[in-house]
């Protein structure tokens, strides 16, 4: 598919981009991704399509063509035509359903201008680190590349909700209410954490998603399958993968998973290829290894998240290799 002329009308209509944005998966979020980063002047076109489709999603499956249509409704109700004299339609069955599908787009297409309806979403591109205090006083640090979701309207549910994209860490403030302790709960994939109170990490990328338990306690559930949970006591993790939907549980470093909050990453034993997939996700580098051999070779070690030259030098000096870049490339050889 070519979206490089893709109108707003042409996105909304499109199946793939409407099942990114409202079912984002490892495939999808790579594609568009990397999509955003070669065509930064659609940037903001892609944002304020995705605006439209998170407030105006309907449950009722629509065709491209109805949707198109839907969106052509749209855009003659928001640039009335230059008339002379009234006109009168007449509108049986599906089209009156479709005209007042217009009317809430429109309504919500001009609510985006404003606040996104009930949501709020913040972002950080490669190789940024941003701090987020949500209302109730609990800090989540966003890693680079990902994407946190809430309501807007963060204190006044019954339950402190998030959806996270990416890596996040979270520093969670006890919330009591009338007596009632206000549950905290996290999404990733198909994975939910609960917490009271507490400090974890959350990684979800490519298909695979990793809880770290710094102190506290959580409860990492499967939408899918209730009796696939897990209960996490500080220095353990919880991973999912698509390849192996069974919660797996482990000790481990946390330290070494929520390092990149300090701006340090670690890596333990990790093989050469894990750590160009990691590059790739962080930096939107890639990262070649054209020498086959040194696939299985793995590395324990950190460097500074704002100078990625570091872990090149360091992999030069550990291994029989040279580093050469050609454009965006990094070659291992």
């Amino acid at each position: 598919m070519h979206y490089r002329n893709f109108t707003i009308e042409d996105f909304l209509a499109d199946d793939f981009f409407q099942e990114w944005v409202l079912r984002p998966d490892t495939e999808s979020n790579v594609f568009w991704q990397n999509w955003i980063r070669e065509n930064p002047d659609k940037k903001a076109l892609i944002e304020q399509a995705v605006a439209i489709v998170y407030n105006n999603h309907f449950p009722e499956q629509w065709s491209a063509q109805e949707r198109s249509e839907m969106w052509k409704n749209i855009q003659q109700q928001l640039i009335p035509a230059d008339v002379t004299r009234p006109q009168v339609f007449r509108l049986t069955g599906r089209k009156i359903w479709l005209a007042a599908a217009s009317l809430v787009f429109i309504l919500g297409s001009i609510g985006i201008l404003f606040q996104q309806s009930g949501m709020k979403e913040t972002s950080t591109s490669f190789g940024q680190i941003k701090k987020i205090t949500l209302a109730d006083g609990s800090i989540v640090t966003l890693n680079s590349n990902s994407r946190l979701r809430y309501a807007a309207d963060f204190l006044g549910t019954n339950e402190r909700e998030i959806w996270v994209d990416g890596e996040a860490f979270f520093e969670v403030k006890k919330r009591i209410v009338h007596a009632k302790k206000i549950p905290f709960t996290v999404h990733a994939n198909d994975l939910s954490i609960q917490v009271l109170g507490t400090a974890f990490n959350v990684t979800n990328r490519r298909g695979t998603v990793n809880v770290a338990l710094e102190h506290g306690a959580v409860k990492v559930i499967d939408k899918k399958n209730k009796d696939n949970s897990v209960l996490l006591k500080p220095g353990e993790s919880a991973t999912q993968s698509d390849g192996h939907p069974t919660l797996t549980k482990e000790k481990v470093a946390v330290e070494d998973y929520s390092s990149w909050k300090n701006k340090v990453i670690v890596f333990r034993k990790k093989s050469l290829v894990e750590i160009s997939e990691m590059m790739k996700d962080l930096y939107g580098m890639q990262v070649v290894i054209d020498n086959p051999a040194l696939e299985k070779e793995t590395f324990t070690g950190s460097f500074p998240s704002d100078s990625s030259q570091v872990l090149f030098q360091k992999l030069e000096k550990m291994f029989p290799m040279e580093v050469t870049r050609n454009g965006d490339e990094y070659h291992l050889k």
